[in-house]
């Protein structure tokens, strides 16, 4: 692992530029070992393998959202030795942040920052929605839009599972 790494959890709705972003980070800075987890990307992966075929909202079986999640925390063990890994997944959920942190901090990651994408306008996403290969229709970000925080709330998350980690490590020792 390199005690270095940087974890960035990109929080955005979909069609909001956090995949966009994090490739140019990539071409941004190339003497930077990084590595994007997207688990959109292992989703079409999940369903192209079981269904020989391109990945479709419409079709996605969402009981396959534990398979999709232990990939996700594999490709994160495998990916600790890099510099950078940047989390590109919409992140709405403050709380499931913060236990992605804790997560993450329990497997030795200090260093967390965000990428907040802020809300735009619906009818400026549905049209970048319209122009994906796998758009996830105006019902969906509109219930995005409604799920999404202030930045600083995603912060405090990302802060608090940090937090959590270095209480249970502390204490732990005081028990020794």
């Amino acid at each position: 692992m390199n005690a270095d790494v940087l974890a960035i959890f990109t929080v955005g709705t979909s069609a909001s530029g956090k995949s966009s972003w994090a490739q140019t980070q990539c071409t941004r800075y190339p003497e930077l070992k990084i590595r994007i987890i997207e688990r959109d990307r292992l989703r079409q992966e999940v369903f192209a393998a079981d269904n020989r075929a391109d990945f479709s909202w419409s079709q996605w079986d969402p009981a396959k959202e534990e398979q999709v999640q232990r990939l996700w925390e594999e490709a994160l063990r495998q990916a600790l030795d890099q510099d950078v890994l940047i989390l590109a997944d919409t992140h709405l959920d403050p709380k499931r942040l913060e236990e992605e942190s804790a997560w993450l901090a329990s497997l030795g990651v200090r260093d967390m920052a965000i990428q907040y994408f802020a809300s735009e306008p619906l009818v400026e996403l549905i049209r970048r929605d319209q122009g994906r290969p796998h758009p996830v229709g105006a019902a969906v970000l509109r219930e995005q839009i409604q799920k999404m925080q202030p930045e600083e709330r995603y912060w405090e998350a990302l802060e608090a599972g940090q937090q959590r980690i270095l209480r249970q490590s502390k204490d732990s020792v005081k028990a020794t």
